[in-house]
């Protein structure tokens, strides 16, 4: 049985950061004849639930690189992997050494958290503004992180900057037991993202949680940036968008169709079409 996964930025959704309407027609008709598909991204419950409100997924989603494995209908939360207290100390540090304020993601009643100090930058803003005021997520502002932090699930560390900062910041994150970093240019701004999380999490980790819902033999995934490199390298076969980075193209087993050509639906079509 094959199990289909896609990413959503720069792969399934486009720039308006929607599911175009084609895309949405030929999935949801796939999905209602059976085929197993679903979803790896490193966005948060509060804006993919959004973003696949028009898409009739019937298995759960993997979502903050495998952080959560969501259920989206039922707006629950099935499995998290947190950070240990110890690691949430040592990266806050490096931050506060690098005089960088992170926005720190947290669990807590089955909703999540996002504590931030003053935003320093206007991507930080941007992606606030983007992200605020949505009922599955909440915005905390704080003076001091410890105090705030100590009832949550702490999962994960998010940064905007120009690269340099960024960098510096993650080669020494990197060297934290237990935490996993990435940071690549952003997909919308001209700034470089870093992300941290558990290194039990990955979306690799994230498609085996998923069969304990779904018996699979084979994994076909599609993707367009580095945090789909776990994916990819787990995948028996791995689509890059045609607006990929080029590592991903590298190690794909083909390109298809750009996220505003209908790339991953069109592919699929078109590989059911005789089935």
């Amino acid at each position: 049985m094959e199990l289909f996964v896609t990413d959503l930025d720069g792969t399934l959704i486009n720039s308006k950061r929607e599911v175009p309407k084609r895309s949405l027609e030929i999935l949801n008709k796939l999905i209602e004849k059976g085929v197993n598909f679903t979803v790896a991204t490193a966005r948060t419950p509060a804006t993919a639930v959004e973003i696949l409100q028009n898409l009739n997924l019937k298995l759960p989603v993997a979502l903050m690189n495998g952080v959560l494995i969501y259920d989206t209908k039922e707006l629950r939360y099935i499995d998290i992997k947190g950070i240990e207290k110890e690691a949430v100390n040592k990266v806050l540090d490096i931050f506060k050494n690098h005089k960088k304020s992170p926005l720190v993601y947290g669990v807590k009643d089955n909703h999540l958290w996002v504590y931030h100090k003053e935003f320093e930058n206007v991507y930080e803003y941007n992606f606030y503004k983007e992200r605020a005021d949505k009922k599955l997520k909440t915005f905390v502002k704080v003076e001091d992180y410890n105090g705030s932090l100590r009832d949550s699930n702490i999962i994960n560390f998010v940064a905007f900057d120009n690269y340099e900062k960024i960098k510096a910041i993650a080669e020494e994150i990197k060297c934290i037991e237990g935490i996993t970093v990435n940071y690549y240019k952003d997909v919308y701004e001209d700034c470089y993202f870093l992300e941290a999380y558990s290194s039990e999490a990955s979306k690799a980790n994230g498609i085996k949680y998923l069969s304990k819902y779904i018996e699979y033999s084979k994994v076909i995934c599609f993707g367009d940036n580095l945090n789909d490199i776990p994916m990819f390298e787990l995948a028996d076969e791995a689509y890059a968008t045609a607006n990929a980075a080029e590592e991903i193209k590298k190690i794909a087993t083909d390109v298809i169709g750009s996220c505003e050509e209908n790339g991953v639906a069109e592919f699929l079509e078109s590989r059911f079409k005789n089935k």
